[in-house]
């Protein structure tokens, strides 16, 4: 299992666009995908549920990531991340 926090740059956090790019990602990999703020979680493979945690910019996001490729799908979530600074 692997973690990384990050802090959301987008004023509009984990909107429609970015919560949807991460799940295609996702869907992509076997390892579970977990995303947590505060008391808030998220199935990273369901976009309702990423949509449902109302990030916003300056939030810190932790993706708990378990599997076999969790290496590989910790990198697609940076690579959206990134994308959406």
């Amino acid at each position: 299992m692997i973690e990384r926090s990050f802090i959301l740059k987008d004023e509009m956090g984990l909107h429609a666009r970015p919560a949807a790019m991460l799940m295609v990602r996702m869907l992509h990999v076997s390892s579970s995908v977990e995303i947590i703020c505060g008391d808030r979680r998220a199935d990273g493979k369901d976009v309702m549920s990423i949509m449902a945690m109302n990030t916003v910019a300056g939030d810190e996001v932790t993706f708990r990531i378990d599997g076999p490729d969790e290496d590989a799908a910790m990198k697609e979530v940076e690579s959206v991340l990134a994308a959406d600074a």
